[in-house]
């Protein structure tokens, strides 16, 4: 059974407390990260850890982006240095399928270093944005109870639920010290292209995690909304572009499908 760490502000003791029934039903150990909260951090100190570099333009990041993302990325130096050979890392506005538990106790570890995956997206998010409900995927077979596993071949942004190897996050932080883009992008993010290159991630469908935003909502959306919603500037349309290409190239070579996502529960 890998470790599972449960990522939490200490503001948001209710949220602790709901994920932590979850698992507990399931009869899964886990434990509480704590998040670095903005709200109580030096903008300063946030931003010089957090990094900035000819993509900060193209994806800029909020405080609480920045927050978020060197939480995650904390939690990576404690895996890295850890025994297991992979962690599931959730956010604490997961909702868990009833069939959380068996995908948990598979040889998620070996699934992915068969087929050279560092990362493996585990949630479904059901809001307005196309390219997660309709991300673009190689079908590489079932895993568990007829979920399907497929190689990641488009940006698929989140990070409620992921599975990460300990060799990977290692990778992640020797070759990337500052993330420099909000954690999504740099894990998820084919256009950011930084993590992503080096994990080849993965995404499994069903998803046996839910991002539940509809009943939580997010600690960073207003933050995002009031400040980040301007146009995007002619890098990052001709970035998105030639992605779009891309992609519209692999579909027609039938190198990968449109996958519409579902919550396993």
């Amino acid at each position: 059974m890998l470790p599972i760490h449960v990522i939490n502000l200490a503001r948001r003791p209710d949220r602790l407390v709901r994920i932590g029934a979850e698992l507990d039903g399931l009869g899964l150990p886990w434990q509480r990260v704590e998040a670095i909260d903005s709200a109580e951090s030096d903008p300063a100190t946030l931003a010089r850890a957090f990094g900035a570099g000819p993509l900060a333009r193209m994806f800029p990041a909020t405080l609480g982006d920045m927050a978020c993302s060197l939480t995650h990325q904390c939690l990576w130096g404690e895996i890295a240095g850890g025994e297991a050979e992979a962690a599931i890392v959730l956010e604490d506005d997961a909702r868990l399928a009833a069939g959380f538990a068996a995908l948990a106790a598979c040889d998620l570890a070996g699934l992915m270093e068969r087929n050279g995956m560092g990362a493996l997206k585990l949630e479904f998010w059901p809001g307005p944005q196309r390219s997660r409900r309709f991300p673009l995927g190689e079908a590489l077979g079932p895993v568990e109870s007829g979920t399907g596993l497929f190689r990641m071949r488009s940006s698929f942004l989140g990070t409620c639920g992921y599975v990460v190897t300990r060799e990977a996050a290692e990778r992640l932080l020797t070759r990337y010290p500052r993330l420099g883009v909000p954690v999504d992008h740099f894990l998820f993010g084919a256009e950011a292209g930084r993590g992503y290159r080096l994990l080849r991630p993965g995404f499994l469908n069903p998803a046996p995690v839910l991002h539940d935003v509809e009943t939580f909502g997010s600690d960073i959306g207003a933050e995002r909304e009031a400040g980040m919603n301007g146009p995007r500037g002619w890098r990052r349309r001709l970035r998105d572009h030639r992605h779009r290409k891309r992609q519209e190239a692999e579909l027609g070579r039938g190198k990968s499908v449109r996958v519409e996502m579902h919550f396993a529960g």
